[in-house]
């Protein structure tokens, strides 16, 4: 990944407000997990594959990860505590409707979600610290 200081300081103000933590351009793994946080519809409306599904052996290079995090694809699985936009639209779906939206979330076992310091933005269970 050859880039300068200037795309290199974008990219990672891109992931920073997208949810990854400050370093992951510096500390990123070659290859990833990634959990959709919004369900795939195909173009006639079908929902092809649910809100949780979870895909494996991707490439972890910043670039790709604000990439497909932009598509609503997180190195972290969706959650009721998830601040991403498509959770958001979903909790928010639930709560004028009282229904469950058409993407329901794929049942997996979930892992907690972290708190990333100050404030009230929350990680992925990727950058948690092992104590």
């Amino acid at each position: 990944m050859a880039i300068g200081t200037r795309e290199r300081t974008e990219l990672r103000s891109a992931l920073v407000g997208q949810g990854y933590h400050w370093n992951y351009i510096d500390e990123w793994q070659p290859k990833v997990s990634l959990y959709r946080h919004r369900a795939m519809v195909s173009p006639k409306g079908e929902v092809v594959s649910l809100a949780g599904t979870r895909l494996d052996n991707l490439p972890g290079s910043p670039d790709y990860v604000s990439r497909k995090a932009k598509q609503g694809l997180y190195t972290w699985p969706p959650s009721d505590a998830c601040e991403c936009r498509w959770c958001g639209e979903r909790k928010a779906s639930v709560y004028v409707t009282g229904e469950v939206s058409a993407a329901p979330v794929a049942t997996e076992p979930s892992v907690p979600v972290v708190l990333a310091g100050r404030g009230k933005r929350r990680m992925g269970p990727h950058f948690k610290v092992d104590s």
